[in-house]
């Protein structure tokens, strides 16, 4: 099945949230799902944008249902995080994880940290989206597409 992957370049995490929750509210029941990738300060904000024909029926598993590829994408790098209803890494939270329903689909907000705690270099954003990406497609079944936001969705800020 196909997916659309949106880059939108660097945003702080306000201009994010508008433009995940502004893409969601214009996605119809039959949307391919849409993963939204940026840059901030010192995370990588993502949001899994997804029909609720996708997603688990129950609200409280779509938290674990949209992160499980991230864990996987840490453990990858050989970072130990783990999901115990949030991202935490050494029983520390790493990540401010958001989880909605919006229109005809579900969101799942996240964040990968910029800087692993065994490395003062920044991960890469391109190595950490693209293990991020086979991950999902490993797990969803979904082949993902690199995409812009279409005229509905457009968002005065997304870089195209």
């Amino acid at each position: 099945m196909k997916a659309r992957w949106i880059r939108l370049g660097t945003l702080d995490l306000i201009a994010f949230e508008e433009a995940y929750l502004r893409l969601a509210a214009a996605q119809p029941r039959g949307a391919a799902p849409v993963l939204l990738w940026a840059e901030e300060a010192a995370r990588y904000p993502f949001a899994l944008i997804a029909p609720l024909k996708f997603v688990p029926g129950r609200k409280q598993r779509w938290l674990s249902w949209g992160l499980a590829a991230v864990v996987a994408t840490y453990r990858q790098f050989g970072v130990p995080a783990y999901l115990d209803g949030e991202l935490f890494l050494h029983g520390r939270d790493i990540a401010r994880s958001r989880v909605l329903a919006l229109g005809e689909c579900a969101v799942i907000a996240s964040s990968f940290l910029m800087r692993f705690p065994a490395s003062c270099i920044a991960t890469p954003s391109f190595e950490l989206e693209q293990a991020f990406r086979l991950r999902l497609e490993a797990q969803h079944g979904w082949e993902f597409d690199h995409s812009w936001p279409t005229e509905p969705e457009t968002v005065k800020y997304a870089v195209a």
